[in-house]
């Protein structure tokens, strides 16, 4: 006998007895949300004022970690009895919401008063996909160059002149590779070659773009990550570690959460990432002076970027849908939104907190407009996957830049075609 089947069973037989009993107290009804683990105790501040407001709704909080994320939730959406809300990165959006597992959220927004017109244009336009709103952005972001003031005077460069152009980003990188005066190997340059695969995608295909390339043309039918601007600026990236002996040997496991960390460290003395480590470098290392800057670019290019960023999103069988529409109503008022980011909010009235006046974040917030979201592929997992894979043969030496990329090319036609 099922659970619901007692659950009936059991309800009719005390039927009789119902009008003796206290009056019935309504029950609490649970949203089980998955929250990524660098925003956990905001999540929680959140929960307890959502609560306060809504005391029949209960959260409980499943935290996540980033490595092995986008496979859990696509197991999660197929297996009936997912979560009501999910945090997942702007990306993954439209390929989850090709497995029809996503619940459109139109009415939702509608319902819950969610001003989109006050969102910005390109997040809003990840979470869309057929014409439908399948996600809720609330964070966007965008790399810069996170480099350190110190480790650039002890070299003899010039902290308040970072580099601009590509040359004089592997100058400044084989510079700042030396012994430091306590005898410690320091490493110019963090490259992305392990961990969560979408770091290197993130760091390397704003390369890709400000070389004049791409990994899909514009119109989304063919693979080009072979043609020659996007060779190059892959064998660029990796040139770092391959020729220039500029990062560290642990490139091969290194992530963006490594890459931090060898900067905390003193190792790294300069790499790619976002504003969201700010604050966790000034944390566990407060000698460390940072500097920031747009990403450097070929001579006469404009820099590029990748659109960073988080949607909530609700799984089309979660079983609180009603619920889940509130608590996304409440994260995704400005106020809210903006302290449970760590970059950007997504909403434009939410940028006007006093937190996003630091003057550290100017360069974050330059480069935004240089900023492109991911292509809207249903596959587009799979591919930063085999751009993952092959760029990492190039890393360890066992395939050419051009060859390596002729591979993933091949591979990402024959997703494009299916």
């Amino acid at each position: 006998m099922n659970k619901t089947r007692r659950m009936i069973l059991g309800a009719a037989a005390v039927a009789p007895f119902a009008r003796l009993a206290a009056p019935a107290v309504a029950q609490t009804q649970e949203i089980v949300w998955w929250a990524p683990n660098w925003g956990q105790a905001r999540a929680e501040e959140l929960i307890r004022r959502f609560q306060a407001e809504n005391t029949g709704l209960r959260v409980k909080l499943e935290v996540t970690v980033s490595d092995g994320l986008q496979n859990r939730v696509l197991t999660a959406l197929r297996s009936g009895s997912p979560p009501e809300l999910i945090d997942i990165q702007s990306g993954w959006n439209v390929p989850y919401a090709a497995t029809g597992e996503l619940m459109p959220l139109d009415e939702v927004a509608t319902q819950q008063g969610i001003a989109l017109n006050d969102f910005l244009p390109a997040p809003l336009a990840t979470a869309r996909h057929d014409g439908r709103l399948m996600g809720i952005p609330y964070r966007c972001e965008s790399h810069a160059l996170i480099y350190n003031k110190g480790a650039y005077r002890e070299a003899g460069l010039n902290p308040d002149q970072p580099p601009q152009t590509w040359e004089a980003w592997v100058d400044a990188a084989k510079r700042l590779t030396r012994r430091t005066g306590d005898g410690r190997q320091a490493f110019g340059m963090g490259v992305c070659g392990g961990g969560e695969v979408g770091n290197l995608m993130f760091r390397c295909m704003p390369l890709i773009w400000m070389n004049g390339g791409s990994i899909i043309s514009d119109d989304l039918r063919r693979a080009v990550v072979n043609e020659p601007a996007a060779v190059e600026a892959v064998d660029y990236y990796c040139s770092f570690f391959t020729r220039h002996g500029a990062a560290p040997p642990s490139t091969l496991q290194n992530d963006g959460l490594a890459l931090r960390r060898l900067f905390v460290a003193g190792t790294v003395a300069q790499y790619q990432s976002g504003q969201f480590d700010i604050g966790a470098i000034r944390n566990e290392n407060a000698n460390i002076e940072i500097g920031v800057a747009k990403l450097p670019t070929p001579p006469g290019k404009e820099p590029r970027a990748v659109l960073g960023g988080w949607n909530f999103v609700v799984p089309r069988q979660a079983r609180n849908r009603e619920g889940a529409a509130k608590l996304i109503g409440f994260l995704a008022k400005p106020e809210n939104m903006g302290m449970y980011t760590d970059t950007f909010p997504a909403r434009v009235s939410a940028m006007e907190l006093p937190r996003f006046r630091d003057p550290i974040l100017t360069p974050f917030r330059e480069m935004l407009p240089f900023a492109r979201a991911t292509p809207p592929l249903a596959s587009w997992v799979q591919i930063v996957q085999l751009f993952f894979d092959n760029t990492q043969r190039i890393l360890l030496r066992e395939a050419t830049p051009q060859d390596a990329m002729n591979d993933a090319n091949r591979a990402i036609q024959r997703l494009i075609d299916r």
